[in-house]
């Protein structure tokens, strides 16, 4: 008896225990769906979306080249998004070069 009692405890605990780490793996989701591409209403900008946050944020990214020669530049949107279309810009005197996108899980 005593020792179908500690099986079954034992049991008990690891059921738990896998229960709690399926917990925390959920909870560092990270966004799905996600599309980006140039923004056709502005030469230099991009935008990004992601059809379900899960939890997660994302922004829009794009990489400019500037117009006097040099180092491309990368620039983000400043605000993470949960839902619907973020928008990132290229600097003055830059032309777009290409689009991009940002994810974050839950942590």
């Amino acid at each position: 008896m005593k020792k179908t009692c500690a099986m079954l405890f034992a049991a008990i605990a690891m059921a738990t225990l896998g229960l709690q780490g399926t917990a925390n793996a959920a909870s560092t989701a990270w966004p799905t769906g996600c599309e980006y591409r140039k923004y056709f209403g502005d030469d230099a900008a991009s935008e990004a979306w992601c059809d379900r946050s899960n939890g997660g944020s994302y922004k829009a990214a794009v990489i400019c080249t500037p117009l006097d020669g040099g180092n491309d530049v990368h620039h983000e949107a400043t605000a993470w998004k949960r839902s619907g279309i973020s928008y990132a810009f290229c600097p003055p005197r830059t032309r777009y070069k290409s689009a991009g996108i940002v994810t974050r899980s839950t942590h």
